[in-house]
């Protein structure tokens, strides 16, 4: 608030108690006369205006609300409205809400108004006094008691250094290559908070703005998130957020091992935080402790109970449910959040942002078709250092990772002496940020990235997730005898700890903090010693069907051209379905679907009314909801040597190849040559045609289509059945369907179905094998083909990596 800046007040009363205000207005006259307020009521309003929207921009406005409450007001339904929007801008923003009580009435029978602090004093009624003016007196005391302490609270100041500390990204904030510095401002999305009932069960999932904005429902705050997760970005969003609201937020980052009373920690927190005036001044209801890190305090419960003064606490930990309370009933009274990774629609928002972020005058001229080609490339770009294209990923969807990788291949050359790809070098220069961060020097990094080298190799040759001490022990042993060992082991190990690459549980057992760094050092182990462990990379690329095998491929092929392992990944590949030709989608491959063309879904553009936005939005919220089910829903990935599943695991290796052969062929665009890269490409494409062929045969023979349909219309029938007996349960009537209508109904789900599966392929190859960086060889490979489907892919690939859509062309061909 500006030094000379009034504050708002509104006026909210029924028409049939107007005296009333008017010797309301008389009396505050002094309050108006030096500058401390200006009023506004109903009749203010201009002739001609609306009267309403100007009540509600108004009433939005204010920073004071009198509510002027009688018989006459609560039997008022546009009074009643003004009463709750007041209210709910209470809760939103923290203004002051004061009701007067003007005559006898049932006020103290609204539960809302009787928990306010109401005036003349004691909730006496103005009609009540003996004399009038003793009452707006004591109307007009208690008033100016209430703008003085929002004026104070208006005009508390942030010092400088806390506002830098509060817009700092850290280690982002020189990663742009186009602008000088970023600001939290720049970049912030907010993110997705998962909520926990008091059990530690799961309940639902809320943005963190909404919680922001409903913040006076949640008194007590308990937000629990991954290292890396942005709670503390969260912190800053968050007292930035509180402090427009008119709150006096306080940020205290505890440390470990660090002592003292938590009212000690607030008092310094604020005097270092804020000026003007001092912490003994402000309401405590209306001072808000964000204690970052909570997890290192001392004596926690002791804290908590202290913490209990203030009408509203945060608390942020790093796992919800490692506090360990001897009294459970302590944090039951917090309502209980995680912090979530992004899905693609958050990815998206903060991708944009960045795409967006320049220190040039915006060019409004830019080609919105090249805006959104760069935003899909670094999609892309982030969805496969992510590793989202397999499962669930191997690098936490957080804002720092995603940002990190664009950033990584923004700024920073690789070396062009090294055999790593770009990808792999955005991986190491991760890995070698957390090293310097932590006070790693240069020619010490060698030595970390061997240890991790070896250490990831030991877990991989032993089969563990984890180490025990003694297994850890017989690592150290084994390394020692290897190597020199230039660095103190508990100096190694406290910096792995604190870079948040190794991780040690209070078990005492080891880890690796997150699976890329575990793919990442076992793949470079086995790059870096090819002759001596061609087994273990047989048969890794033989099955390929598991994440982690796929994974290790894809990081062997970051850190190594070895001929050996490109070899055999394309060995493999020619030899799965091999037993089947390429489908070539060709009217011959097709004549079975033609005589069912009436019942199979048309396909149409989107309707002309769409925009480029409401389609991206679309397809975002579609990709939002199956990542989050494959987060869900555990894969049940079939074994080797089970016969059963023998079909199901042959597809998935196959697709699992073939995503590995277009991680290769992406990396390796400008160092493999031509003839190499269009072999790779073309065997790939082959490989999910020759599985379209052996779906082909399978569904164009008529026995197997009967019993396809059959089997639907059985589980039709059972649904309907089901159906039927809910309907009598509520006493509704059935609506039987004939035994007809229902093979009719199942024979088009069958062909729709198979329709949906041919595009889904053709989707998938697109989606695995396409680039703009291999425009030429798309071109080159899927000309030489030329057939239908070689047609579909070329096109298909075209429009989505280079935004190039030629819809006549198509038309006329197919």
């Amino acid at each position: 608030m500006k030094q000379n800046e009034k504050l708002k007040l509104f006026i909210s009363y029924s028409h049939l108690d107007e005296a009333h205000i008017n010797n309301f207005r008389i009396h505050i006259a002094p309050l108006k006369t030096n500058g401390l307020i200006e009023d506004w009521y109903d009749r203010k309003i201009v002739a001609g205006y609306d009267y309403r929207d100007d009540i509600d921009n108004k009433l939005e406005k204010a920073d004071i609300v009198c509510l002027f409450i009688s018989a006459n007001f609560l039997s008022s339904t546009a009074c009643m409205n003004e009463k709750k929007n007041a209210l709910e801008l209470k809760k939103k923003k923290g203004i002051a809400v004061v009701p007067v009580i003007l005559s006898k009435c049932g006020w103290l029978d609204d539960k809302e108004l009787s928990s306010l602090l109401v005036l003349p004093t004691d909730g006496k009624p103005i009609s009540e006094f003996t004399d009038a003016n003793d009452a707006w007196n004591s109307v007009y005391n208690g008033l100016k008691d209430v703008i003085e302490k929002e004026i104070k609270i208006k005009q508390l100041n942030i010092k400088e250094q806390f506002l830098s500390f509060l817009q700092n990204t850290e280690l982002l904030t020189k990663a742009h290559s186009q602008k000088d510095k970023v600001l939290l401002e720049d970049i912030f999305v907010y993110p997705v908070l998962a909520k926990y009932d008091d059990l530690g069960e799961y309940e639902k999932k809320d943005s963190s703005e909404k919680l922001i904005d409903g913040f006076c429902d949640y008194p007590k705050i308990l937000i629990a998130g991954e290292d890396q997760s942005g709670k503390t970005t969260l912190c800053k969003k968050i007292f930035i957020e509180l402090r427009e609201k008119n709150y006096v937020p306080v940020y205290i980052s505890v440390k470990a091992n660090q002592e003292g009373k938590i009212e000690n920690k607030i008092s310094k927190a604020y005097k270092e935080q804020y000026e003007t005036i001092s912490i003994e001044e402000i309401d405590r209801q209306r001072i808000v402790p964000i204690m970052d890190d909570f997890h290192f305090a001392k004596n926690k419960e002791r804290h908590i109970l202290d913490l209990s003064s203030y009408g509203h606490q945060i608390i942020i930990v790093d796992d919800i449910f490692s506090l360990n309370f001897k009294d459970e009933n302590i944090i039951k009274s917090f309502t209980r959040f995680k912090i979530k990774e992004f899905i693609p629609s958050l990815r998206n928002q903060l991708i944009t942002k960045w795409t967006h972020l320049s220190d040039r005058k915006y060019d409004g001229n830019r080609n919105t078709n090249e805006i959104y080609k760069h935003i899909d490339h670094k999609t892309e770009l982030v969805n496969a250092a992510l590793g989202k294209v397999f499962g669930s990923g191997i690098m936490p969807a957080y804002p720092f990772f995603i940002l990190s990788v664009i950033s990584i291949y923004e700024t920073f050359e690789r070396p062009l002496e090294q055999e790593i790809t770009s990808q792999g070098y955005c991986y190491q220069a991760l890995i070698y940020m957390y090293l310097r961060k932590q006070g790693v020097k240069n020619d010490e990094i060698d030595t970390y990235i061997n240890f991790l080298t070896e250490f990831a190799f030991f877990f991989y040759t032993e089969k563990k997730n984890e180490l025990s001490i003694d297994e850890f022990n017989s690592f150290m042993k084994i390394y020692f005898d290897k190597y020199n060992f230039p660095i103190k082991k508990e100096t190694l190990l406290k910096n792995l700890q604190q870079t948040q690459i190794i991780a040690l549980d209070s078990f005492n057992n080891y880890s690796f903090c997150y699976p890329y760094l575990y793919y990442f050092f076992v793949a470079k182990y086995l790059a870096e010693h090819v002759e001596h462990n061609k087994k273990i990379i047989n048969f890794i690329i033989n099955n390929l069907h598991k994440d982690e095998n796929a994974y290790i491929a894809i990081f062997i092929s970051h850190h190594s051209k070895n001929d050996y392992i490109l070899d055999e990944v394309i060995l493999n590949a020619s030899s799965l379905f091999d037993k089947y030709k390429p489908a070539t989608l060709s009217k011959e491959d097709l004549s079975f679907f033609d005589k069912q063309v009436d019942i199979i879904v048309k396909a149409v553009l989107p309707p002309t009314d769409t925009t480029a936005e409401k389609e991206r939005a679309t397809r975002l919220a579609t990709q939002d909801m199956n990542e989050e089910i494959k987060g869900d829903v555990k894969s049940n990935i079939a074994q080797e040597g089970d016969s059963e599943h023998n079909l199901a695991m042959e597809l998935r290796r196959s697709i699992k190849t073939v995503e590995v052969m277009g991680h290769i062929v992406k990396n390796r665009a400008g160092s493999l040559e031509k003839s190499r890269l269009e072999f790779i490409f073309e065997e790939a494409i082959k490989v999910h045609l020759r599985i379209l062929t052996s779906f082909f045969e399978l569904i164009k023979n008529e026995d197997e289509q009967q019993e396809f349909v059959k089997f639907i219309s059985e589980r039709l029938n059972k649904i309907i059945e089901d159906n039927e007996k809910k309907n009598e349960e509520h006493q509704q009537k059935p609506r039987p369907l004939s035994r007809e209508k229902l093979d009719k109904l199942s024979k088009i789900i069958f062909w729709n179905m198979n329709f949906f599966v041919v595009y889904g392929f053709i989707d998938k190859i697109v989606k695995s094998l396409g680039s703009n960086k291999l425009t030429v060889i798309i071109e080159k490979v899927c000309n030489k083909e030329n057939t239908p489907a070689s047609f579909l892919l070329k096109h298909g690939m075209l429009m989505w990596y280079n935004k190039n859509l030629q819809i006549e062309t198509p038309e006329k061909v197919i």
